[in-house]
């Protein structure tokens, strides 16, 4: 009986395989395109177990893609797959053995074939410690949606500002697995040699540092370029290394203070309240000012990296209810530079604080942030805006750490710019909270402390801050004393309504305006949605004729519950 059953077994099998190549022998046609030829491959590889008569049967798919992309037809039948699955940033070798229908081992076959692809740009690599994942570059989805093959362009550095452009996007993917520590230093060596009579290379050869030290050395300086970061510690270099781990060499010296980096006067020991601290490293002022001259950053506050700048925000007309609009225009008034200069004189003078705190509350969507970049744009200061997650970090110390350095780093902006800039907490709900009394767990005495720092800089602020929050019922009334200026976005009424839809849509007539604004009690934000919406919509059709119908269609698909509209006279 058993014999049986293994022959049946064996015969339904055999069948299967049959109507597979069978149906594989009649899905193959001469494609006309790549993404055809790739549908075809897809659909017949499927299970196929890579069984060479079933890729015999594919010819005519693969030597079209092998023709034009320059591949083999082992790299084309994986590039196919790659591409049906480009929407998953993390595809695994065992999802690839999966869809052929073999075991994850035997992918280890085929590993050169998906090397070649990364190195002709197709797709990336990601592999942090046993896991490795791969992902389609958005260039190759682009080139063959345009029937092409991937340009490979060799990226010329010119200068030092480029070289650490370039050493941005590099640390980025080296923080994602997508290339190793050796892969990455000898791109950065390459480039260096690009722009070998600089300063900055020039200066770096003057130390005869070993090709690890100019390494950590470059990565400090990256840090520095980018974050004004004076305090590294160990957890922010380990993204350099492979598997995140700092080679114990490396970390010995570096608690040994000890090594070419300190004897050269490149690096040495951040400090805190005058003592140094052993666990954390900066760049020497003499590294700074003669290897990063080039940069005009020997005063970060002065150079204001990071920061969004008033010439980039785009000019728009906000429409406000009377009470904002009077309040909005008060405070244009008082940050002019010579207005906002002579109120803090007379602040000065009566032994006040000077620094300038706001709030703006209100429901989403009805201006507040927007509000704040058309403040800077009126009045030419720039932004510096205030990233909560980034402050908050999971490990103690760390968050309040990042606020300290963050008013550090705006009170030195300030003293070394015309104008001070705003700094912007924005949906600031997260640090402006309620204190809890008797905190007992970590992360209620970390939301503590945080709050109790911001409080004590505002008390010393010199500056302008503006923070922004949908919810005013949890904030606490310490940083309500300490807001000079609250200022509620309450949603706008009909009138205001029909004016913003007419100067968003200057073609609807104003009693079209006028009904739309009152069946709808859309927020200014919702209210520019329908708008972009709409102008895809007539982009799409080429009809340029205002549709009143599809806009309130529009207006009603705004919202995921559109039953809360509140009908006025109608």
């Amino acid at each position: 009986m058993r014999k049986i059953n293994e022959m049946v077994k064996r015969e339904m099998k055999n069948m299967r395989e049959e109507r597979r190549f069978e149906r594989a022998t009649k899905a193959v046609k001469r494609p006309k395109n790549l993404l055809e030829a790739m549908e075809s491959v897809v659909e017949v590889i499927e299970d196929s177990k890579m069984d060479e008569e079933i890729i015999a049967t594919l010819r005519p798919c693969t030597s079209y893609i092998t023709k034009l992309l320059g591949i083999t037809p082992v790299q084309a039948i994986f590039l196919s797959i790659f591409i049906d699955k480009s929407e998953d940033t993390r595809i695994r070798p065992s999802e690839l053995a999966s869809f052929i229908g073999v075991r994850t081992v035997r992918m280890h076959r085929y590993i050169d074939e998906i090397n070649a692809l990364i190195e002709k740009g197709y797709i990336k690599c990601s592999s942090r410690h046993d896991d490795q994942t791969y992902r389609v570059l958005p260039q190759a989805l682009k080139a063959i949606r345009n029937n092409k093959a991937v340009e490979l362009i060799v990226e010329t550095i010119e200068d030092t500002q480029e070289f650490f452009d370039w050493f941005k996007k590099m640390a980025r993917e080296k923080s994602n697995n997508e290339i190793d520590y050796d892969s990455f230093m000898e791109q950065t060596f390459e480039k260096l040699e690009m722009i070998k009579d600089s300063v900055f290379v020039r200066g770096l050869k003057r130390h005869n540092l070993g090709q690890w030290d100019t390494m950590l050395f470059i990565y400090l300086a990256h840090l520095y370029v980018e974050n004004n970061d004076n305090d590294v510690r160990f957890g922010d270099i380990e993204n350099l290394y492979d598997d995140e781990e700092i080679p114990g060499h490396i970390k010995r010296r570096l608690r040994g203070h000890d090594g070419d980096l300190f004897e050269e006067g490149l690096i040495e020991n951040a400090n805190e309240d005058g003592m140094a601290k052993s666990n954390s490293f900066k760049l020497t002022e003499g590294a700074k000012q003669t290897l990063l001259s080039e940069l005009a950053i020997e005063n970060i506050g002065k150079s204001e990296v990071g920061l969004l700048r008033h010439e980039q925000l785009a000019k728009k007309s906000l429409i406000y209810n009377a009470k904002e609009e009077g309040l909005i225009k008060e405070l244009s008034s008082i940050l002019s530079e010579k207005r906002f200069a002579q109120v803090q004189t007379r602040l000065n003078e009566s032994g006040m604080r000077s620094g300038f705190c706001c709030i703006f509350y209100g429901a989403p969507g009805t201006g507040k942030t927007e509000t704040v970049y058309q403040l800077a744009k009126q009045t030419g200061r720039n932004i510096m805006q205030v990233d909560v997650d980034k402050i908050k970090s999971c490990w103690v110390g760390e968050s309040e750490k990042n606020i300290k350095i963050l008013f550090e780093r705006y009170r030195n902006i300030c003293k070394n710019s015309e104008k001070a800039p705003i700094l912007l907490f924005n949906e600031a709900d997260a640090v402006l909270g309620v204190r809890m009394e008797g905190a007992a767990r970590a992360v209620d005495k970390m939301e503590n402390s945080i709050q109790n720092i911001i409080l004590q800089e505002m008390e010393k602020l010199e500056g302008i801050m503006i923070a922004t929050t949908n919810l005013t019922s949890n904030l606490d009334k310490a940083f309500e004393r300490r807001f000079l200026y609250k200022v509620q976005f309450e949603k706008p009424t009909v009138e205001s309504r029909a004016k913003i839809w007419k100067v968003m849509m200057p073609g609807l007539k104003k009693s079209q305006a006028l009904r739309i604004a009152g069946k709808f009690d859309l927020s200014g934000g919702e209210i520019e949605n329908v708008v972009r919406r709409h102008t895809v919509q007539t982009i799409l059709t080429g009809d340029e004729v205002i549709d009143v119908a599809a806009i309130e269609e529009n207006c009603r698909l705004e919202r995921l519950s559109n039953t809360n509209f509140n009908r006025i006279g109608f």
